[in-house]
């Protein structure tokens, strides 16, 4: 493999890198904080390391994979001479894609809570020779791997990932959140479960016992975004999903989103993306 010079920024026009780092120099890259502007996947095929994402510690050695979801921090802080991996990454334009959204939301949350999965050895031999499979098809530019085909693959990687993740969860990690973080934690997973049919503030307040203002206030200190944001951004892209993925008319859709009416679904949609949800239909 030729020398990694940078994962921090995928290549937005090539969407997908694909490699095996033979000479180690990829623990290198990440000596200091890194944020990451795509999905980066690390296999540990040798040795340990010590690996931060997004200010948690975690051991990554041979058999276990790490799941870096775009804009977290990483940095290696410690590792054995023979550490070594093989690794994919997927460009941020690609995570965004509506397809991967609307197949993985529901494995979001253990995995940001739980990055790094431990496999067994002949789950970890499969995801090797998939890694494999991937670097050589990566070489072969367009003839096997076409960028159409790219959310398929990331879907189905994460989506075995989740599963893996659920059955064999890693023993809990001994850091500390603080208080802040966990409501930011909890309210993830209610806003995963309810997004659908609820769009209230007080609604979310209420699951979690906390008034609505102190909530909110947690959230955009902890998070620098609003709750509403939050929670819109999980509509709108469920809304992106089935206009771009399926075959249901836009009332179908308003509808499934608990939306009184076509009209006030337009609205909505439009607020957040400057365009009509039949405008995004047509887009290619």
């Amino acid at each position: 493999m030729k020398r990694v010079s940078s994962l921090t920024a995928i290549p937005a026009e090539t969407h997908f890198i694909a490699g095996i780092d033979v000479i180690g120099n990829l623990k290198k890259l990440f000596e200091t904080p890194e944020q990451i502007s795509g999905c980066l996947i690390l296999l540990c095929v040798r040795g340990k390391c010590k690996i931060t994402i997004h200010l948690t510690q975690y051991e990554l050695k041979k058999n276990t994979i790490a799941v870096i979801y775009p804009n977290q921090f990483v940095q290696i802080t410690e590792d054995t001479p023979d550490c070594r991996f093989a690794f994919v990454g997927f460009s941020s334009t690609l995570i965004q894609h509506p397809f991967l959204f609307s197949n993985t939301i529901q494995y979001a949350p253990s995995i940001l809570e739980e990055p790094v999965i431990s496999l067994s050895p002949e789950m970890a031999d499969l995801f090797g020779d998939y890694f494999k499979v991937l670097i050589k098809a990566k070489r072969l530019g367009n003839v096997l791997i076409r960028e159409e085909q790219l959310p398929l693959i990331l879907t189905g990687l994460i989506i075995e990932l989740g599963n893996i993740n659920r059955q064999e969860p890693l023993a809990k990690n001994t850091q500390h959140y603080t208080r802040s973080q966990e409501i930011v934690k909890e309210l993830i997973r209610v806003v995963v479960e309810n997004y659908k049919t609820e769009r209230n503030i007080s609604f979310y307040a209420d699951k979690m016992h906390l008034s609505p203002q102190h909530l909110s206030t947690t959230i955009k200190k902890t998070t620098g975004r609003t709750l509403t944001d939050i929670i819109s951004a999980f509509v709108i892209k469920d809304a992106q999903a089935k206009l771009r993925s399926t075959e249901l008319t836009i009332q179908e859709i308003a509808y499934s989103l608990n939306f009184p009416d076509i009209s006030f679904f337009g609205k909505y949609f439009k607020r957040y993306t400057g365009v009509s949800p039949k405008q995004y239909r047509n887009m290619r």
